[in-house]
């Protein structure tokens, strides 16, 4: 059985996404044979690396819709734009104040310009390890005391759904004179829901960043690998960041991933109201089915997308892995990620009722069979959590350790080496250790707890879980 023979078999499984993409794979989204219009720069089909037809005027009504200064359609999704934004703010080597909750795009750009980053850490959840907001004060306090930053870059929401004060944070970072950037990867319904479901977050585009990246598909009708790049401000030179997009995005941009972008947007446009107005509905009655839960509950927080919904299991009856593996074994439902303490499911406009209710009967049914009377404590057990990074102690930068000479070693032995890879649990993908950051044996145990629970960890080279790439100086 081929890939593609598998994706047809598991099509049929009848397995319900509470992950994205944001289509849900709703058959009330229909596109013609792909393989029809899968076509090349030819007349009449323009340019994305040079519009000046048809996907400019896509462009154009993109920007006007959202009311940017410009609008890109990107085909290798945030990523892409996350390194063309950081490329066309930064110059080699320059110090940038970087969201240690940030996802791997962006330590890829560190990697690549040489960079030197500050880091900001967010306050937790105590009782989840879920990141919260970041502290307004604390931004203003390293870009005082690092007046040499050229830029920041900040995740609102979070993976879990967590917004920032972007309106706060922008004003801040703009008295310095810089550009703020914005992974809004998750946010893409946020602008479509506005005036509609009641306590959806504003958008950054409406508050003061100077760029926001956003994935179509993770939470709209859009076919994976589908994104936006939106410039807010006149402080960012367009044609720098035309020139890095070119250099990030692939040279054959896909027609087919193209026109589900278009597709997407009139869809929101004709059914965003009734769409939304559903799912706050469905929303609705969900947290009403959670509070009937005995071991579980539904995790709230002001400033949540409440698209995302975080399922915390009471400590002491199962954890947030294996609530997610008896959806996926008993009921037929695949969650987005899950870690120790919760797990995660994440709704989208596109999701029918039926789903909605068929998480919640499966999760009442779970929920009835917990039973804390003959389990460990999980509540005694230190909260491992991808979320929850330990403070980086920084001794070379990334680009030395990644290319520089290198040892592998038993990760138990690790401890008051120099990583030289990145290690992160993923998803989402918040390292652990970055390449030029010491290994601790606090950083050693995080990832074995985390292997010992069936997260799975990226970067540890050979793949056995057990040894890890080492830089040697000198």
């Amino acid at each position: 059985m081929n890939l593609y023979e598998r994706l047809l078999s598991y099509r049929e499984e009848d397995r319900y996404p509470m992950h994205m993409p944001g289509h849900k794979r709703n058959p009330i989204f229909q596109m013609e044979n792909p393989y029809s219009f899968d076509v090349t720069e030819v007349e009449g089909t323009d340019n994305l690396h040079h519009p000046t037809g048809i996907i400019r005027d896509c462009m154009n009504e993109m920007k006007d819709l959202y009311q940017t200064q410009e609008t890109y359609l990107l085909v290798n999704g945030s990523t892409c734009g996350i390194l063309a934004a950081l490329s066309s703010c930064c110059k080699k080597g320059d110090t940038i104040l970087v969201d240690r909750h940030s996802h791997r795009s962006v330590y890829h750009a560190i990697y690549l310009l040489d960079l030197n980053p500050v880091y900001l850490y967010r306050p937790y959840d105590e009782a989840t390890g879920i990141a919260l907001a970041p502290d307004t004060t604390q931004i203003k306090k390293l870009l005082s005391e690092n007046p040499k930053i050229a830029c920041m870059i900040l995740t609102s929401p979070t993976y879990e759904g967590v917004t920032s004060d972007i309106q706060k944070i922008s004003q801040i970072v703009h008295k310095r004179d810089i550009p703020l950037i914005v992974d809004q990867a998750h946010g893409a319904h946020f602008m479509w829901g506005q005036g509609i479901v009641s306590n959806l977050p504003r958008p950054a585009t409406m508050c003061g960043a100077d760029i926001v990246i956003e994935s179509l598909h993770k939470m709209l009708p859009a076919l994976t690998q589908t994104a936006l790049l939106h410039i807010g401000s006149q402080a960012i030179d367009r044609a720098m960041v035309e020139r890095y997009l070119s250099i990030y995005e692939t040279s054959s941009p896909s027609y087919v991933l193209m026109a589900s972008v278009s597709q997407c947007v009139d869809w929101m446009r004709s059914n965003s109201t009734e769409a939304f107005l559903q799912a706050e509905k469905s929303q609705k009655w969900f947290v009403d089915q959670s509070e009937k839960w005995n071991h579980m509950s539904l995790w709230h927080h002001c400033d949540t997308d409440p698209f995302k919904w975080i399922l915390v299991p009471e400590p002491g009856t199962i954890t947030g892995v294996e609530l997610a593996d008896r959806l996926h074994r008993e009921y037929r439902i695949e969650l987005e990620m899950a870690g120790l303490s919760y797990a995660l499911a994440m709704t989208s406009p596109c999701d029918t009722t039926e789903g909605i209710h068929r998480l919640a009967m499966a999760l009442e049914k779970i929920d009835s069979s917990l039973d804390t009377s003959d389990r460990a404590v999980l509540g005694k057990t230190t909260i491992t959590h991808s979320s929850v990074p330990v403070k980086a102690l920084v001794r070379t930068k990334s680009y030395e350790a990644v290319n520089g000479s290198h040892q592998v070693v038993p990760l138990e032995q690790s401890e008051g080496e120099i990583a030289a890879e990145y290690i992160m649990a993923y998803p989402p993908g918040i390292p652990f250790l970055v390449p030029g950051e010491e290994i601790t044996q606090q950083i050693i145990a995080r990832i074995q707890q985390s292997i010992e629970n069936k997260i799975q960890i990226l970067g540890l080279e050979d793949r056995t879980e057990k040894t890890i790439r080492i830089y040697k100086e000198g």
